[in-house]
């Protein structure tokens, strides 16, 4: 019975900016952290959400998902929202005669982390110069408009997502009783459950939508992906990732991934060629564990095929 999903991924981009900082009037900088004293880029699980959310958008009809209003509200709709199902969401419930108005919370079940750059800022990266040439100086031959500044860079980013199932088309409710309880309700059937689970974890294959598109055109897709099929709930297998310059941590990942395994949990490993310096390491620790190296896109149909067929909690 699979009870999570979990799915964490490497993916090299080209010189872009796929998240802004606060910068400056005429300076957009990348968002970056600190870590022993150098800086490395990082997209906001804020932006992670908003890129997977428009990517499940975009896979289905428009009008299965929502779009917030101007406060910022979703419809709060879980039983014909996807969105709202999957990504949880908090509204406020209008006052209606002597009532009090209240807010409506669902916490989401589909986590994601941020996507954390694996290499060091400053040494692949660079500051783009434009002009924003202003329309009343379009027929003239001065040179006129704002000058602006993009900073941009090219890095390998790390980042993950954890699909609780067992609350994916549920709503939680408190079972009043000799004691309390939480019960979990219905709001749809399995097989809208399943499909709204696989959707997630193709939006990952079809992940778009980011900042600075229209100049800075890259593609963020997993080159490097696991995912696990698990009958307990944790996110351990967000840790099987860690990288030594370009080479994959082959003692980590054997060991995170074999402890996922021995707690019943299914694991796949897709990987383009290119990326690590020590592919053929990763794919004899593969075989060790009696996982075989795939495609991300492969990996992704495998287990969406083990969600189907299996039952899921």
């Amino acid at each position: 019975m699979i009870k999570s999903i979990n799915l964490s991924w490497v993916s090299q981009t080209s010189l872009t900016n796929l998240n802004s900082g606060e910068g400056g009037s005429n300076y957009i900088d990348v968002k970056k952290y600190k870590w022993q004293g150098e800086e490395y880029p990082y997209v906001s699980g804020q932006a992670m959400r908003f890129y997977l959310k428009e990517a499940i958008r975009r896979q289905e009809d428009y009008k299965l998902s929502c779009i917030p209003n101007d406060k910022g509200e979703s419809c709060g709709d879980v039983e014909n929202c996807q969105l709202c199902d999957l990504f949880g969401f908090m509204t406020t419930k209008k006052k209606e005669g002597r009532s009090k108005g209240n807010a409506m919370i669902r916490v989401s079940p589909v986590k994601v982390s941020p996507a954390i750059g694996l290499l060091p800022f400053d040494e692949n990266s660079n500051v783009d110069f434009l002009t924003r040439k202003k329309r009343d100086t379009l027929n003239t031959t001065e040179l006129g408009g704002d000058i602006v500044n993009v900073e941009m860079g090219m890095n390998i980013y790390k980042c993950g997502i954890a699909i609780d199932v067992v609350r994916i088309g549920r709503e939680e409710v408190i079972a009043e009783g000799e004691r309390r309880t939480l019960k979990l309700t219905d709001l749809i059937n399995e097989e809208e459950r399943k499909n709204r689970i696989i959707n997630v974890m193709n939006a990952v294959l079809n992940i778009a939508d980011y900042s600075k598109q229209a100049r800075l055109l890259t593609d963020f897709t997993p080159d490097f992906l696991i995912c696990s099929a698990q009958n307990v709930y944790n996110h351990k297998l967000q840790k099987a990732i860690e990288m030594n310059d370009i080479a994959l941590n082959i003692q980590r990942f054997k060991e995170v991934i074999k402890e996922v395994i021995d707690e019943g949990g299914t694991v796949y490993v897709g990987m383009r060629a290119g990326l690590f310096e020590n592919e053929e390491e990763i794919i004899d620790a593969c075989r060790g564990l009696g996982i075989e190296v795939k495609q991300p896109n492969e990996v992704i149909k495998e287990i969406s095929k083990k969600v189907t067929e299996d039952v899921i909690s």
